[in-house]
Parts: structure tokens; C-alpha cells; sequence
């Protein structure tokens, strides 16, 4: 199966990076249409995939399209699409707003998948959500689940929930980024050398998340597991608490789901 990138930055790099080092995908297995031919030269040599700027040959070569492209773009893109093909093909997008509704009005009979991936997914720690279009049979949306399975979690969701789970899993990666640098400045003001501080914080991240996904208890359950009243933890904790820094993330998430909202209209 030849999968076909309509783009390839930051995101699109990242799944195919994800698909070539944890899915078995061969570089002769995945086809890349972008906008500059230095773009296409770097995938290049970073992967060995067929790379160009050229779109449609990435359209007529591929058995399923992935859309990941910038959302200025993705109306271009559809419509490349649709003049290009006499029969639907697989269309899988991980563009920001790209609802099923505005992809089947603008490729009517396709079977289309929305998919927000996140970028561990280069690293086989992806979490990526699936919405489904109407068109889509389950044999279809099985090879979406195994395509971005391949390099981590997948998990389908209803498309009105889409925006609010994006929030957590796709921009989440920024947010976590933000506290573990907050962490290792923590301890570099009292000494710590640099490196030192946010290795001990990126460590500790990637070891915390693992219990919460491996332990079978809530996030809750295992916060009071490591804290000890009146300890050194319980003094922490009650800053977070006095400070309540759950209202933050809240808001961060809210603040969040407004602009995704703002890209679908």
C-alpha cells in the first residue's frame, strides 16, 4: 500500500518519520507533494521517499491520501484531488479545522477520516484521534487505526468532541514542554547546571506518563500515592493547590478549543 503526503512539515514529517521507523513502511511505500523543491530535496535525503512538487503525481501514484497541508491551503488541495481522480481513494487529514463535513462537500462519495496526530508520533509515543465521515467502511477506517497505530495510540472519537480532545492530545505536547521547562528553571535557580535540570524534568515527565498509562490508576490515585503529608511533595502540591493551577490548564484548553473553533468556520 503506497500512502501519498499532500505536505509534509513539521507534522507530516513526523508521521512519515513514525511510519518508516515503527510501521515497517519502506521509503519506496510513501510518496510526498510539496511546495518547494528544496522541501522535496530535504525529505529526501532525510528519508529517501519520493518527494516533488508535483501533487498530482502524488494523487494518481498513492492508495491513500493524507492531507497535511496548512488550512489556507487545504481548499487547493481538495480540489487537485478531485479533479485528479475518476474514482474516491482513502482520504485521511490531520489539517487543523478540516471537518468530515467540509471534506465530503468538497470530495462528495470519499471516504474520509479527520485525524489529529501529535508529533511524539515520530518517536513511536504518538496519540493520535479519529473521526469518521460517512463513507467510510470499517475495513477503511481499520487501515486508518493502523496506520497511525503503528507509532502509537489511536483512539476514535465522535467529531463533537474532536476540538475539546485536540486540545489535551495535539497541542498538549506545547503545554507539557512548558511545565517541564518551568521545572528544570526550578531547580536550575538553586543550582542545577542546565542540562542536568532538564534531563532530571524530561525524565521524570516521560516515567510519570508511563505509569499513568501503564498502572491502571487515575492520575488522581497516583498524585497521593508520592505524596506524603507534610512531606516535601505535600509542600509542592499545596502551592499548585493555593495557586490553582488546575484553573490554568483549564483555561489553556479552553483558550485552545476557541482558535481550533475560529479555523473551522
Amino acid at each position: 500500500m503506497k500512502i501519498g503526503f499532500l505536505g509534509a512539515g513539521e507534522m507530516g514529517g513526523a508521521i512519515i518519520k513514525g511510519l518508516i521507523d515503527f510501521g515497517g513502511y519502506r521509503a519506496g511505500d510513501i510518496l510526498a507533494g510539496v511546495h518547494t523543491e528544496k522541501s522535496a530535496q530535504n525529505l529526501y535525503s532525510r528519508y529517501g521517499i519520493d518527494a516533488s512538487t508535483d501533487n498530482a503525481h502524488v494523487v494518481s501514484k498513492a492508495d491513500v491520501l493524507v492531507i497535511a497541508v496548512k488550512p489556507a491551503v487545504v481548499p487547493e488541495v481538495l480540489q487537485q484531488i478531485a479533479q485528479e481522480l475518476t474514482s474516491p481513494k482513502l482520504v485521511l487529514s490531520v489539517a487543523l479545522g478540516s471537518t468530515t463535513q467540509m471534506l465530503e462537500a468538497a470530495l462528495p462519495g470519499f471516504p474520509v477520516v479527520r485525524v489529529m496526530p501529535n508529533t511524539p508520533i515520530a518517536l513511536g509515543k504518538g496519540m493520535s484521534l479519529l473521526a469518521r465521515g460517512r463513507y467510510v467502511t470499517d475495513e477503511q477506517m481499520q487501515t486508518a487505526r493502523d496506520l497511525f497505530g503503528c507509532a502509537g495510540r489511536v483512539e476514535e472519537l465522535p467529531e463533537n468532541l474532536f476540538d475539546a480532545a485536540t486540545a489535551v492530545s495535539g497541542s498538549g505536547p506545547a503545554f507539557i514542554y512548558y511545565v517541564i521547562a518551568a521545572l528544570a528553571k526550578g531547580g536550575m535557580d538553586l543550582g542545577l547546571p542546565e542540562k542536568t535540570a532538564n534531563l532530571l524534568a524530561a525524565q521524570m515527565t516521560a516515567g510519570a506518563a508511563s505509569m499513568a498509562l501503564l498502572s491502571g490508576q487515575s492520575p488522581a490515585a497516583l498524585q497521593k500515592s508520592v505524596t506524603t503529608p507534610g512531606g516535601c511533595t505535600a509542600a509542592g502540591v499545596a502551592v499548585l493547590e493555593e495557586t490553582r493551577a488546575d484553573q490554568i490548564f483549564e483555561k489553556v484548553v479552553q483558550a485552545t478549543v476557541a482558535k481550533a473553533q475560529e479555523f473551522a468556520k
